[in-house]
């Protein structure tokens, strides 16, 4: 895992994207090739074990500001004025909800204010010029403007901004956009990734998956590889993968580092389900997971530029992820 180590670093943007298809196969229980391949059983899973069924509050950092040009902010509004079909994952709702939304602006109203330039911006685009005093409709649509500009990662260079945000195309399919905006508002579009708009919910790079030849990274499987999961009665079968999913995700990502008191540990999204039906971000330490006990369960930065699942042929969509089992992000019950 000393690989994987290195890849933990402090990043930049806001959680945007999840994923995505990578490679052809069915989106069910069927598909090429699918029915032929025979489930491989063992007896190693522990007598007892039954499936369960099968059904940050954004950065207020000012951006530094570039002499003689516009504000950031302004230039933040350009940029969306430019790509309106902006997608985020609102962190007030992803990976878990953190309360009522209105209480939050109320809650948070003053330091949305401290920031003038940003705050003056998001007056004058909302008709809400020279007002002094706000109701909380008007509180809570300068709280949600807020929101939606810290989802535009911008980096300051020597005579404008690098930006990058995710916007939507047609459901559930993106695109990561990159580029530069000068001081004078001029854009400069310098890369266009395909992207799945949802929600980050998938396994870090250089996790291993177990298969029947050896464990394999997550990013080198394919669909019709063998890899291990469940079946509905508990036994441990190899089937063949039906689905494998890339998701382009920005620097600010955060994963959870897992650390179990037997020495496995795994590096993957909150909203990642348990083969139990939980979520990884509900678990903290001394909770249980697949028979041992949690020693650490913190969150961290995540660099890697993208995050990974894999659905399994079979009934549960179980698999094991650096020895520890899962379900899939992609199987008709965590959906």
């Amino acid at each position: 895992m000393t690989r994987l180590h290195a890849l933990l670093a402090v990043g930049l943007a806001v959680p945007l994207a999840a994923c995505g298809l990578v490679g052809s196969g069915s989106t069910g229980g069927g598909g090429s090739g699918v029915g032929t391949v025979e489930p491989i059983v063992t007896t190693d899973l522990p007598p007892d074990f039954t499936p369960p069924p099968t059904s940050v509050f954004p950065t207020l950092t000012p951006i530094p500001p570039l002499p003689g040009g516009s504000g950031p902010t302004e230039l933040k509004y350009r940029v969306l004025a430019k790509f309106p079909d902006l997608f985020f994952c609102d962190p007030d709702y992803y990976p878990v909800g953190h309360g009522d939304e209105l209480d939050l602006a109320r809650d948070r109203f003053a330091e949305l204010r401290a920031n003038s330039e940003e705050f003056n911006a998001i007056l004058a685009h909302n008709n809400l010029a020279g007002l002094s005093t706000f109701s909380d409709d008007q509180k809570l649509l300068i709280y949600r403007e807020h929101k939606k500009l810290a989802a535009i990662a911008f980096e300051l260079a020597a005579t404008g901004y690098q930006f990058q945000l995710q916007v939507a195309k047609t459901e559930g399919d993106g695109e990561l956009v990159s580029g530069f905006i000068d001081g004078q508002g001029g854009i400069t579009v310098e890369g266009r990734e395909p992207s799945f708009a949802t929600c980050p919910i998938c396994l870090a790079a250089d996790t291993l998956i177990d298969t029947p030849s050896g464990p394999v990274p997550v990013q080198g499987l394919r669909v019709g590889m063998a890899v291990w999961t469940v079946d509905g009665a508990g036994a441990r079968v190899a089937t063949p993968l039906i689905r494998v999913t890339k998701t382009v995700v920005p620097a600010t990502h955060r994963v959870v580092h897992l650390v179990l008191e037997d020495g496995r540990e795994l590096w993957v999204s909150p909203g990642h389900p348990t083969a139990d039906g939980r979520s990884v971000g509900q678990l903290q330490v001394g909770d249980s997971l697949d028979g041992a006990m949690i020693l650490s369960a913190e969150r961290v930065a995540y660099t890697s530029s993208a995050t990974y699942d894999l659905l399994p042929a079979g009934e549960t969509g179980f698999y094991w992820a650096n020895g520890i089992l899962l379900a899939s992000t992609l199987h008709d019950g965590n959906r």
